[in-house]
């Protein structure tokens, strides 16, 4: 093997991952004097070497891991494209650099079936010496490359199974909060359209209340009344004057609590259903607050108690809103049935909601308790209630499923009715 220019001096290690003392390089040729040749010009370059003569001892040597096989083609017991197939085939020893190093086989055609046969390079004699040390290094670079991108692959591999398994937790987590808390809201909301039953209720009773017994003794007092006043006669003037304003007053109490009674609790909501009520109501709503306030009220169908009283509360609760609040003059509720749905719209000229209230309200921050309570009315039946508001007025819409009554919910509004 000629010698380089630099004459014997070993070759210097340029660092690409692995020095020379941890490189170990296999070097396998029945040829003693080419063996000698490449195993001299290897340790010289610095690195360690093991030696093999046969395909045989290659196979068995390449088991302890070299980081290169420098490889003759042709050995005595078989041939080194076989070896070198083997060396490759075999996924423990893949990634071993094999570098062909022939001086009978030099043709294109022996170098194009060496490398065929998986050889990562291929050298014909006479080597040169320079040429043979950067070869190797070469060789040693990529499989470095290749290990790097190896371990890098692994370490990007662990790294999406972490991510995947982390996702996976996140996701499973997420799923069981997500359970929790539509349990929890839907526990709330079951909360919710409890008390507003209970409110109904406790509405009807006392309303009742009201007109069974304090309407009662109102009803008693004004009989009383009606028999004094044939001996009023002999009553001063003083005394004739304030038993005249008791009767009076009298009157107005009892009218008061009619009228609390009702709006606590509505018979006509029952009796006649929805339209007459909410016509009782919308009335009485203009006489008590001067607001001119007008119901356009189209067929609609009876309906569950439940639902006709949801309707008759978010009315009540808006037109009391309007009172309040927006300071209109003027006021029209709209109830209409359309397919299969009852649509409410209540529409006033005032002032209108605060800019940095409706976000408030669109964005589900906190809210008063009646739009609270007309939330909860609209949810509890399926529906929506849009609030639309600026400088000229507020409009409020609560769409609800409608349903007709069966004859056994008709035979329980009476009986109910009856019972009461």
């Amino acid at each position: 093997m000629p010698e380089s220019a630099g004459g014997q001096a070993p070759l210097k290690w340029q660092g690409f991952g692995l020095t020379p003392e941890q490189a170990k390089i296999l070097s396998v040729d029945d040829n003693e004097a080419l063996r000698y040749s490449v195993v001299r010009c290897l340790r010289d370059a610095g690195y360690e070497v093991l030696e093999a003569r046969t395909g045989t001892e290659a196979l068995e040597l390449v088991k302890e891991m070299p980081d290169l096989v420098t490889l003759d083609v042709n050995l005595p017991d078989m041939h080194g494209f076989q070896v070198c197939r083997q060396i490759k085939t075999d996924p423990n020893t893949s990634h071993i650099p094999v570098l062909h190093l022939s001086s009978t086989y030099t043709d294109p055609e022996s170098r194009v079936q060496g490398l065929a046969s998986g050889a990562d390079a291929y050298l014909s004699e006479p080597i040169d010496r320079a040429e043979l040390v950067a070869t190797v290094r070469a060789l040693l670079r990529l499989k470095h490359a290749e290990t790097l991108a190896r371990q890098q692959a692994e370490i990007a591999e662990g790294a999406r199974k972490e991510i995947a398994e982390l996702n996976s937790r996140l996701e499973e987590r997420v799923s069981e909060r997500t359970m929790e808390l539509a349990s929890a809201n839907a526990s709330l909301r079951e909360l919710s359209a409890r008390l507003l039953q209970m409110q109904d209720e406790e509405r009807r009773r006392i309303a009742r209340e009201l007109h069974d017994g304090v309407g009662q003794l109102l009803a008693g007092l004004s009989m009383n009344q009606a028999l004094i006043s044939g001996e009023s006669s002999k009553l001063s003037r003083r005394g004739q004057k304030a038993f005249s304003e008791n009767v009076a007053m009298t009157e107005e109490i009892v009218q008061s609590i009619r009228t609390m009674s009702h709006l606590l609790h509505p018979p006509l909501l029952e009796e006649m259903g929805l339209r007459s009520a909410l016509e009782w109501y919308v009335d009485e709503f203009s006489r008590r607050s001067n607001i001119n306030a007008t119901l356009d009220c189209g067929t609609v169908p009876r309906m569950d108690i439940d639902l006709e009283t949801a309707i008759f509360r978010i009315v009540q609760e808006c037109l009391g809103n309007v009172h309040r609040h927006s300071g209109s003059a003027t006021v029209t509720v709209k109830v209409q049935s359309q397919d299969g749905q009852i649509e409410i719209e209540v529409r006033d000229q005032g002032k209108g909601i605060p800019v940095e209230r409706q976000h408030e309200i669109n964005a589900g921050g906190r809210v008063g308790v009646g739009l609270r309570g007309m939330r909860e009315r609209v949810a509890r039946f399926g529906g929506r209630l849009e609030i639309e508001s600026s400088e000229t007025g507020t409009t409020v819409k609560a769409t609800l499923p409608s349903g007709a009554l069966d004859s056994a919910k008709d035979e329980s509004r009476a009986q109910g009715a009856a019972s009461d």
